[in-house]
């Protein structure tokens, strides 16, 4: 396994040259496509995200057309704005797609074109792939596969944590529950595949919902725990709505340091 954790892949990516097709394998739900975003954005270049699985031949080529005397392929909204001006290129679940799909894609990977219609010099092509026996997926042609820079990307708790602090994504309470539980953070090794279980992905739904909801701080309300439940699955709910309803008898002393006149509304409750 070319394993990689996402601070050594930032440097890494930030470095290669622009030619280069990069392959991002790892499970579901680890955050390869805000990876993708964050090295976009150290080029200061805007992401166009294709999901492969779900676009057909035509999606992907586009539809032709005829002149009266040749036949032309018009490419799609998608494809023709990128060659209009320098984006990063993202082919996501690349080996959910058919055949065809694939094969038009190393066209992309390998030309840096699609019949006919040139990338920018300076775009960058990026793809991902969910790489396990557990998923439904197809064979990666080892010619396709030649032609990438690819890694196994295995982001570890911090890796997450700094992104989530960083971004703003992920509230406050979420990110002291994991800093502090690390377990929870991504699914269970033997869990089932038909189970609801957390991952980096479903903390930040889970964010998104509690905060949209107004609820995020508030573990009493009848909302909280069974908004936790569809995303993060039961034992992870439990753990995490336990630790919120204790959340203002827990002071550490770099709360007290950095944020006193916060924190001592927290001591006063606590006698």
């Amino acid at each position: 396994m070319t394993t990689m954790s996402v601070r050594t892949f930032l440097k890494v990516a930030s470095k290669l040259p622009v030619e280069t097709s990069v392959l991002l394998r790892g499970n579901h739900g680890i955050g390869k496509s805000q990876v993708v975003r964050q090295v976009a954005k150290g080029f200061g270049l805007d992401v166009v995200d294709r999901r492969l699985s779900q676009m057909s031949e035509g999606d992907m080529i586009g539809l032709p057309s005829t002149d009266g005397e040749v036949t032309r392929f018009n490419p799609p909204e998608w494809y023709k704005n990128a060659c209009k001006k320098p984006v990063a290129l993202f082919l996501d679940e690349l080996n959910r797609a058919t055949p065809e799909v694939m094969q038009a894609a190393f066209q992309v990977v390998l030309g840096r074109e699609l019949n006919g219609w040139k990338l920018p010099p300076q775009t960058r092509v990026y793809a991902a792939i969910n790489a396990s026996a557990a998923y439904s997926v197809n064979e990666m042609d080892p010619a396709l596969l030649d032609r990438f820079w690819a890694i196994d990307l295995t982001p570890d708790t911090q890796d997450w944590l700094a992104w989530a602090k960083e971004s703003g994504a992920i509230h406050e309470n979420i990110i002291t529950f994991i800093a502090g539980n690390e377990k929870w953070l991504d699914p269970p090794k033997n869990v089932e595949a038909a189970q609801v279980s957390p991952s980096r992905r479903s903390w930040e739904r889970l964010s998104k919902a509690l905060t949209a909801n107004g609820v995020a701080d508030t573990p009493d309300d009848a909302l909280f725990y069974p908004l936790c439940l569809g995303y993060v699955g039961t034992e992870a709910t439990i753990a995490f709505h336990g630790f919120v309803k204790t959340l203002d008898a827990q002071v550490t002393g770099e709360e007290i340091i950095e944020d006193y006149s916060k924190t001592k509304k927290k001591i006063a409750k606590l006698g």
